[in-house]
């Protein structure tokens, strides 16, 4: 995802958000600010057709958990999926 694809994402998201009673409608400027890739923070990606029109987008965002008294590791990186929406594919 980048800057540019910002408005159409914050439609299509609110427009997918609407199916559920309970939702959040995020402003442009907040789908900018908590979906912009930032590294070791947030990735997003988007799906786009053959004629380059946005039809997918998902994201997640990064948590570093420090793992105790272990001999050779120290840090556990996990991801959990944060907001999506789907067009042509599955969230699968």
């Amino acid at each position: 995802m980048e800057k540019k694809d910002v408005p159409i994402v914050h439609k299509k998201l609110n427009d997918f958000l609407k199916q559920f009673k309970l939702h959040i409608q995020f402003s442009a400027e907040e789908v900018a600010h908590f979906m912009l890739p930032r590294d070791n923070v947030i990735e997003s990606y988007v799906v786009c057709d053959g004629n380059n029109v946005i039809t997918d987008f998902i994201s997640f965002y990064s948590l570093p958990s420090s793992i105790l008294r272990h001999p050779d590791y120290n840090t556990l990186y996990v991801a959990y999926q944060f907001y999506y929406f789907t067009g042509k594919h599955t969230i699968t």
